[in-house]
């Protein structure tokens, strides 16, 4: 007979490391946020591209979207730093 889920210790040492993912999710929305608007700021300002902060903004991104995955249950493949941090491409124009 099966142990329903709540008796299962990996459920427990997941549900440990969604709670932990949840907390970085929101620091990194909240870098995500900030590197936006300095992102927006800089542009308004000079009309220049800053590779180095569309970099920044696209591995963050993807830091984001591979936590979304394993809070929702889409992967069972941890996020950083279990992972390699995701890398940010250069935009295609």
């Amino acid at each position: 007979m099966n142990k329903p889920g709540y008796a299962n210790q990996d459920f427990w040492i997941r549900m440990l490391f969604m709670l932990i993912y949840w907390g970085l999710l929101n620091i990194a929305l909240t870098v995500f946020g900030f590197l936006v608007i300095i992102g927006a700021a800089v542009r308004l300002v000079c009309t220049c591209d800053v590779p180095t902060l569309d970099t920044w903004l696209t591995s963050v991104g993807g830091f984001i979207k591979q936590t979304i995955s394993f809070l929702a249950f889409n992967t069972e493949e941890k996020p950083f730093p279990f992972q390699s941090w995701p890398q940010g491409n250069k935009r295609e124009d």
